[in-house]
């Protein structure tokens, strides 16, 4: 008998997914479930699964990010996500297993026999894993969760041009025109917006430099971006906006 824990954010996915494997896969025992990255760290520690079946999108982490945390896992993971193209590139790239919400029986039980005959050839499937990683580093778009006082939200960090941050609001400006405002409780926005390659460039105005297209010298210096959206600089110099932006594109380089 296989030991599986579910880790979904949703009690209706995980009781779902449990009645399907209790019907169609008896090999496999349900020891634990979990709505987190946190839980998931916690249930793998306190049962050793063999496998473990993992939603990729939560709130504040993902499912990737619960195998970074544990490098020297040794069971296998089988992950259930709602159709993402980047990331079943990255499971195609790396062999590793994936089943599509709504779940098929047929794919479940598939799955489950591959993880199977894994398991009982004692691979190491460590260097699967970190190969995921490489690709879903390469592949899947820079995504931010903003937690707010009602919901989540999830920004696509790479379509937004610019970010507009007040006291509890932010509003980004993306790449097809559109203006999306939302309600935020992390202090940290900022410094989680400089590490995907934001610049604060005036009070409360950041502008991801991957999306500058050129720099006006005239005045204090004015920021084209795509879409031709235009920023002026206020709180930095214009030597202090070039030097930020060359060290940006060449670590983009690197």
């Amino acid at each position: 008998m296989l030991k599986a824990i579910i880790i979904d954010d949703e009690v209706a996915a995980q009781r779902s997914l449990e009645i399907l494997l209790q019907l169609n896969c008896p090999n496999v025992s349900i020891v634990g479930k979990g709505f987190s990255v946190n839980d998931g760290i916690k249930l793998i520690e306190e049962t050793n699964p063999d496998i473990v079946f993992l939603d990729i999108e939560m709130p504040q982490a993902n499912g990737f990010e619960l195998l970074e945390q544990l490098p020297e896992h040794r069971f296998e993971v089988i992950f259930i996500t709602a159709y993402n193209q980047y990331a079943i590139k990255a499971f195609k790239y790396s062999a590793i297993d994936y089943i599509l919400k709504p779940i098929d029986i047929n794919e479940l039980i598939l799955a489950v026999k591959k993880v199977t005959e894994l398991l009982k050839s004692n691979i190491d499937p460590r260097e699967r894993y970190s190969i995921l990683f490489e690709s879903i580093k390469e592949i899947i778009p820079r995504k931010l969760v903003i937690p707010g006082k009602r919901k989540y939200s999830c920004v696509d960090l790479s379509t937004a041009i610019i970010a507009h941050l007040e006291k509890e609001t932010i509003t980004f400006t993306m790449s097809n025109g559109a203006v999306n405002s939302y309600e935020h409780t992390n202090a940290e926005i900022p410094s989680l917006l400089t590490q995907k390659g934001f610049l604060k460039v005036d009070k409360g105005v950041m502008v991801n430099l991957n999306k500058v297209l050129k720099f006006k010298k005239i005045g204090k210096g004015s920021i084209v971006l795509e879409g031709n959206h235009t920023v002026k600089i206020g709180t930095i110099t214009k030597g202090e906006f070039i030097d930020q932006l060359t060290r940006h594109n060449k670590n983009q380089e690197k």
